[in-house]
This record gives C-alpha cells, structure tokens and sequence, in this order.
C-alpha cells in the first residue's frame, strides 16, 4: 500500500484545534509526573510541560492524529527534562554563584516499619541518582511502562543504546538498594 509522506497530505487531514486541546488537556497529568519523575521539581517539570505544549500547538498544522499528538508531546517534555537536566549541571559549575539548590531526595518512609517501604524507598533514591538519560530510560520503562521501542522512538536512541541505559541503571539500583 502506497501511503503519502505526511508532508503531502491535504491541510483539511490535519488535527483540528479542538482534538489537540483534548489531548493536552488528557495528558497533562501524565507529561507532568514524567516531568517530575526526571526533574524532582515541580516548578521546572510545569515548564517542560509547557513548553511541550507551546510546541504542540505551534506545529498543529504538522500533527495529523491524536494518538500521534500524544505520543509527539510525550517526546518534547522527555526531551525537555533532560535539556533542563544538563543545564542544571552546567549551572552548578558557573562562577557567578547563580548555583541551583540541590532537589531534595525522598529517604526510607519515616517509621521504617516496613523493609518493603524501605526497599522502595531507597529504590526510588538511586534512580534518582541516575545520570540524565538512565534516569529518563528507567522512567519511562518501569514508571511509564513504555517498551523498549516506544523509548527508542519518543528519545532518538537505538533500541540498543536503550537497552544499555536500561540494563546499567537496573544494576546501579539494585547495588543501592543491596547496599549495607
């Protein structure tokens, strides 16, 4: 079946206003714990969202289903977090004291009655702790539940590449969690 390059298709194929307003709006929770989930800030996550959103809709006449809406945004605050990622550690070492404060870090739940919680806890410590593009590989694989396909797609890496960040961040948490 032959199918033309999205480019050639008619303008009257593309998303109308309102359906990307739909689906902005039904994903807005998700982008946004993808977004706190890599950034541990509220402030800057709200932005990554933003921005995928100011992206969105200024490319609307490009978007031709809401599924593809969706899956396009998810890849802009994906995309986002690890820019705000790597300027935060560019900022740290810039000499004019403009230093961003260090993101707070979850500990084990505060009574330590369970060694679950715990487990979880320190789970939860050590991705965070991961570097940028581990980080966004666990999250969208074992917070998201995406697939290694769908990481691949939404990040511009190979599977491979996917694979690799995947399998040294499962051995960097499990290390922390094992640890004494």
């Amino acid at each position: 079946m032959n199918v033309p390059h999205p480019a050639t298709f008619p303008a009257d194929v593309a998303l109308d206003e309102a359906a990307l307003v739909r689906v902005l709006e039904a994903g807005a929770p998700r982008l946004h714990a993808l977004a706190v989930h890599m950034l541990g800030d509220g402030d800057d996550a709200r932005d990554a969202v933003q921005e995928a959103w100011i992206r969105a809709w200024t490319r609307r006449g490009q978007l031709r289903t809401e599924a593809a809406a969706a899956a396009w945004t998810r890849a802009i605050v994906a995309r986002e977090c690890l820019r705000i990622l790597r300027w935060r550690a560019v900022r740290r070492w810039l000499p004019f004291g403009d230093a961003v404060p260090d993101v707070p870090i979850a500990g084990p739940a505060p009574d330590d009655a369970l060694a679950a919680a715990e487990l979880a806890a320190r789970a939860r410590v050590a991705a965070e702790r991961l570097p940028p593009r581990q980080r966004l590989c666990w999250g969208l694989r074992f917070d998201e539940g995406w697939t290694v396909a769908e990481i691949a797609a939404a990040t511009g890496l190979a599977p491979d590449t996917v694979k690799t960040h995947l399998g040294r961040a499962l051995i960097a948490v499990q290390e922390a969690v094992h640890a004494p």
